[in-house]
């Protein structure tokens, strides 16, 4: 029973000892693994909302958000697109026509994949088996990880 100040300073200090005693505590320099696994698992799921829009864009409507909104996120990045390739060196049309292909190809898996969640909003994951849903999430974080790689590698 603590019964006075001195007391309560003996306890604090054997705590603070307990608990910041080097042989008890790990110590993580980096959390690369943290955030790759987050960025990985963020792109299997884009995949993954990306494969279900396409089933809604087929079977139920084919514009999961207004066309005005495809166009605009077409429009911004081609903007983005144009201006990255331009600065990786591409000359004028080349640029124009790398950031066309690079926005529409933007624009469809963003509205593939609003209508990906969509589909699985209103349909849920019922459709598929336990063991299809898996093997696709699987497959689409190992192809991420590829994906991430190449691209803090070669951009």
């Amino acid at each position: 029973m603590i019964r006075g100040r001195e007391d309560a300073i003996k306890l604090f200090k054997y705590f603070q000892s307990y608990f910041l005693s080097k042989r008890d505590t790990i110590e993580i320099k980096s959390n690369d693994f943290v955030r790759v696994l987050a960025i990985v698992a963020g792109m299997a799921f884009i995949m993954i909302s990306t494969a279900y829009g396409i089933s809604y864009i087929v079977e139920i409507d084919s514009y999961p958000i207004q066309p005005y909104f495809i166009l605009f996120i077409f429009a911004i990045g081609f903007v983005i697109a144009s201006v990255f390739f331009e600065k990786r060196g591409a000359i004028f049309p080349w640029s124009l026509v790398g950031g066309a292909i690079a926005s529409a190809c933007i624009a469809f898996i963003i509205t593939a994949s609003i209508g990906g969640i969509r589909y699985v909003w209103g349909k849920g994951l019922g459709g598929l088996s336990t063991d299809t849903v898996f093997y696709a999430l699987s497959i689409s974080i190992i192809l991420s990880m590829v994906l991430f790689n190449l691209a803090r590698n070669k951009l």
